[in-house]
């Protein structure tokens, strides 16, 4: 295992972070089985910090890790079935919805497709050249979670009556469909084109950049044209703003899916363990969600009172009212070097003052502990970004305050959001 080779971290690539080695765990199109989940919870209370994070492209992130546990953590995370090649250890984001196969209007069940991209993956070493940040996304057209631009995307819609994908390079509509029975073949080829025209155009090998650049866009067209056929652009590609969370309809009759809230993408190794229990007793699918949370699916209608229950033992909220929904935070003062505040302290101060509403639509705050922002969603409602000498502070994108405390921030956030009207998800 390599250790610091770059700051983007994979399972056999530790990063040093203030609190110690990071690293991350793939998990594609954030599907993961019951007892995966308790590995990584067993594994995280013995050799990292005790806490399992979710990041937004549906994987898992383990902290404060200390040097002399790297190898037994690594030998445990590979027992468990995360390892399925050295090679593309951080060729990892393969985003999906995670209400695939579970209802929410989708057209497509993209589960198949994420299994057969990863199983490809993973056999290909020209894919261990893509860039660790380099994402796929496979939307089978219903609700849309994600917030990232992804590399290379395909959305499920219906063209006369058949089911058809649409291909996106960087976020940019391409005018082009995709057959679902070649869509995988178009994706994989499309991922290794990317490397090539990043050699050939001397630029990163990445969706945006190509999109950018007609002659490389083209490039990219040209080489796919055995795949891609004429369609229309879709519509209703806006992402969900809000998180959900709370009790949803599923595909199947007397079966729901349950959203529980996951504070700050952050379960702590009983919460998890807890998670697990749950989905194996009653035989659900558990899925890790890009908004940094977790959906069980297919969970029978009559248990709903009893996995509630059980989560609420463990701290963990399923009405939406515990003030941390939409609200994110970066690692903070504890975790890195460079933050000026202790975000997620100040984020559970926010929560509290929140805690007992409901969610608005579209509601999202960022606190960020310096002006770099780290994996930040674009466009919330709020933006709080730490300073030596306090907060500035965004809503809606207009300059509120620069330099203000924790409580003045506090206090603005929440009369902001107190005049919102109230969501409906269903």
């Amino acid at each position: 295992m390599r250790v610091g080779e770059s700051f983007c971290p994979g399972i056999l690539h530790a990063v040093q972070a203030k609190d110690g080695l990071l690293i991350r765990i793939r998990v594609p199109g954030g599907m993961i089985t019951p007892s995966q989940l308790a590995a990584v919870a067993e594994l995280s209370a013995s050799f990292a910090d005790g806490n399992v994070e979710i990041t937004s492209r549906s994987n898992i992130q383990l902290r404060a890790i200390q040097a002399k546990d790297l190898r037994s953590l690594v030998d445990g995370l590979e027992l468990a079935g995360f390892i399925p090649s050295p090679l593309h250890d951080r060729v990892r984001n393969i985003v999906a919805s995670p209400f695939a196969g579970l209802g929410l209007g989708e057209i497509l069940d993209t589960q198949p497709f994420v299994r057969e991209l990863d199983r490809r993956l993973v056999a290909d070493q020209v894919m261990a050249c893509l860039p660790p940040k380099f994402s796929f996304a496979i939307d089978g057209g219903g609700r849309w979670f994600g917030r990232d631009c992804d590399d290379l995307a395909v959305r499920a819609m219906n063209v006369d009556n058949t089911p058809l994908f649409h291909f996106a390079i960087g976020g940019t509509l391409s005018g082009f469909g995709v057959r679902v029975d070649g869509a995988v073949d178009c994706i994989l080829e499309a991922a290794k084109m990317c490397v090539e025209i990043a050699k050939e155009f001397e630029m990163p090998a990445r969706g945006r950049k190509i999109a950018s650049v007609p002659r490389a866009v083209n490039r990219l067209l040209d080489a796919l044209s055995d795949f891609l056929v004429a369609c229309p652009l879709p519509h209703g590609l806006s992402d969900v703003g809000g998180m959900p969370v709370g009790v949803y309809t599923c595909e199947l009759g007397s079966f729901v899916n349950l959203v529980p809230s996951v504070p700050l993408g952050r379960l702590t190794a009983e919460q998890t363990q807890s998670m697990a229990s749950i989905a194996k007793r009653w035989d659900g699918d558990i899925r890790l969600a890009p908004w940094r949370g977790v959906v069980f699916g297919s969970i029978p209608e009559s248990s709903i009172s009893q996995i509630t229950a059980k989560l609420a033992a463990v701290g963990l909220s399923c009405d939406g009212k515990d003030g941390y929904r939409g609200v994110a935070a970066c690692a903070g003062s504890t975790g890195c070097d460079a933050s000026l505040a202790d975000v997620r302290r100040d984020a559970s101060l926010l929560a509290r003052r929140l805690a007992g509403r409901c969610a608005q639509p579209g509601w999202t705050v960022n606190i960020s502990g310096c002006e770099k922002q780290c994996a930040m969603r674009n466009g919330a409602t709020a933006e709080l970004i730490a300073s030596s000498l306090g907060y500035s502070l965004r809503i809606n994108g207009q300059f509120i305050a620069s330099n203000c405390s924790l409580e003045s921030a506090v206090d603005n956030v929440a009369a902001y959001q107190a005049e919102m009207p109230t969501e409906v998800f269903s």
